[in-house]
């Protein structure tokens, strides 16, 4: 039973990393260009000035600074508990992502967002990283992967519900902020949800208790 629950999380990784692989490569070869300048246009088709102060504040939220600082405490968290294997590979997980994040701002060309769909002034980070290119969205990356762990240590179904609903809407407010397109999003997610089944892979099915 024990093998089969394994060779189960090895195949979930595998292919959330495969898709991640995949998906970037059509991003790369400018697939996705077209519909993501359709989904830019259809979001920010109706400006609200409630949406712009959600979306700004969902972004401050996804920023390297807290983000950052929040899956630290949750990482002391688990390693105080007990959980030391997972708070290490979450860790790792963290930061191993964050390069690639990085390396693929700087090689993979995906066209910029033209300055005219910036529907409001994004936060700014204390520190800033310069790079070439928008893929994948950073912000989509580590809220997923903070997100994404709270969601699976989480013992109720009210609290996933509302940890699933932020990590949608703050998806979202990168494209209606006019700061990412969409295939940056999908990308970032898809890069978060690999490290966070990576991390939990040999937890099994008591990692909440553990």
């Amino acid at each position: 039973m024990g093998t089969l629950k394994s060779t189960r999380d090895f195949s979930l990784v595998w292919l959330s990393g495969v898709a991640f692989v995949l998906f970037s490569a059509m991003a790369g070869a400018g697939w996705l260009y077209g519909p993501d300048v359709f989904l830019m246009r259809a979001v920010q088709s109706r400006p609200s000035e409630l949406l712009d102060a959600v979306g700004k504040s969902l972004s401050a939220a996804g920023s390297w600074e807290l983000s950052g600082a929040l899956l630290l405490a949750l990482v002391a968290g688990l390693y105080g508990g007990g959980r030391r294997r997972l708070a290490g590979r979450l860790l790792l997980a963290f930061l191993a992502t964050g390069l690639v994040e990085y390396l693929l701002k700087q090689l993979l060309p995906v066209p910029p967002i033209p300055s005219g769909f910036g529907r409001v002034e994004d936060f700014v980070p204390l520190a800033t990283v310069e790079h070439s290119y928008p893929y994948p969205s950073g912000h989509a990356l580590r809220s997923t992967i903070l997100l994404g762990t709270v969601y699976l240590l989480s013992g109720s179904s009210l609290l996933r519900v509302g940890v699933a609903l932020v990590l949608l809407g703050l998806l979202a407010s990168r494209v209606y902020l006019g700061v990412h397109w969409a295939s940056d999003v999908v990308g970032g997610a898809l890069l978060g949800t690999a490290a966070v089944l990576w991390a939990f892979k040999k937890e099994g099915r008591g990692w909440r208790s553990r």
